[in-house]
């Protein structure tokens, strides 16, 4: 059973699981609705995006969802993501294991400004304060990122594991056009294009990353998570789609120009690919940073970009081979991360320890 907002229905049935409706369809809805997170940007809009949105919003809807299914569908065991915290606060109300799976950047600020929301919540589900949130992670947290992604001076929680990160992005109706994204390769680079379905409304960064490739003398690719009208006329020879799926287009690209999204990341690493990334919100600063030390991707500035500063980076990154070595080199890292089954059998463990101890299951 999966529990999400009701936008993700399809894609849950696709993939032939039960769904349970519950939280905001969307989260855009919920930004869409709090006009204190306008003209925010970078790591100021994700500290307040966090309280408000996550904390504030999410967390309880999503608590008060899973304690109503658990009425009639109790779960032996909870898998969230990492910024989804209301099922934490119903598992322990439950008394039931909750395992968390990191999907964002992982970042310890972010505790201080969710704690007097989140101990709210656990208080009117007739729960103890937890001042630290150190009972986020009791069980197990399984991190995506290869050990060339981590700061050493943020040190993850003491029941971590890896989990290998595999792009499952095949969505129904995907056609052989679609597929075949680039041209036969020849001697001009290959520049893949996206800023996710999240900030795809974004038609400057859009057109300063396509204008700097075509100036570099790239082939181009835009996959842009909307209608390809909506970005207007493009030069020749760039193709735009409504979707492309990363695992077939990355390995495809030289460069990826993107946003710094974690899950557009994370499949950029597994295939080797250098990057350019212009951080706008969310995880993303934290996300490119992180590239940027392990020596995968150039970074602009969000107030910088521009056609020239587009261009120079696609440059700098095609011309300087220790991008794709280092790249390369982190590919190999993710190849030998431990993948689903691995994890299947840590989440299994706790189950059977905690039945074995006295707790309850359904």
């Amino acid at each position: 059973m999966i529990a999400a907002g009701a936008s993700l229905a399809p894609t849950i049935a696709a993939a032939g699981f039960r769904h349970a409706p519950m939280g905001p369809a969307l989260i855009g809805d919920v930004v869409a609705r709090m006009p204190e997170l306008a003209g925010l940007t970078g790591r100021e809009r994700a500290r307040a995006t966090m309280r408000k949105v996550f904390a504030e919003v999410i967390a309880p809807a999503m608590a008060d969802g899973i304690t109503a299914l658990a009425e009639s569908w109790r779960p032996d065991v909870i898998v969230n993501e990492d910024r989804e915290f209301g099922s934490w606060v119903a598992a322990e109300r439950l008394g039931i294991p909750y395992v968390t799976v990191q999907t964002t950047a992982w970042r310890t600020s972010t505790i201080d400004i969710t704690t007097e929301p989140l101990n709210a919540l656990r208080e009117r589900y007739g729960l103890a304060r937890d001042e630290r949130l150190a009972g986020l992670y009791r069980y197990l947290f399984l991190t995506t990122r290869p050990l060339s992604l981590r700061d050493p001076d943020v040190p993850y929680p003491e029941v971590t594991a890896e989990l290998r990160p595999i792009a499952d992005d095949w969505l129904a109706g995907d056609t052989p056009a679609v597929r075949e994204s680039f041209p036969p390769r020849d001697s001009r680079p290959r520049v893949a294009i996206t800023l996710g379905t999240v900030n795809n409304s974004q038609h400057g960064i859009l057109r300063a990353f396509v204008d700097g490739a075509v100036a570099a003398g790239a082939h181009i690719v835009v996959a842009l998570g909307a209608d390809p009208g909506t970005l207007g006329d493009v030069p020749p020879g760039v193709a735009v789609h409504a979707y492309v799926p990363m695992s077939t287009l990355l390995p495809e690209a030289d460069v990826l120009a993107f946003h710094g999204g974690s899950g557009t990341m994370l499949a950029a690493l597994a295939a080797g690919n250098p990057m350019v990334i212009v951080p706008i919100a969310a995880d993303q600063p934290d996300n490119a940073e992180l590239c940027a030390a392990a020596g995968v991707a150039s970074v602009i500035p969000l107030e910088t970009i521009d056609a020239a500063t587009a261009q120079a980076a696609i440059e700098a990154v095609l011309a300087d081979p220790s991008y794709r070595h280092r790249a390369r080199e982190v590919a190999d890292e993710v190849a030998t991360m431990p993948g689903p089954d691995a994890a299947f059998d840590r989440i299994e463990s706790i189950i059977l320890a905690h039945t074995s101890i006295g707790g309850t299951s359904r």
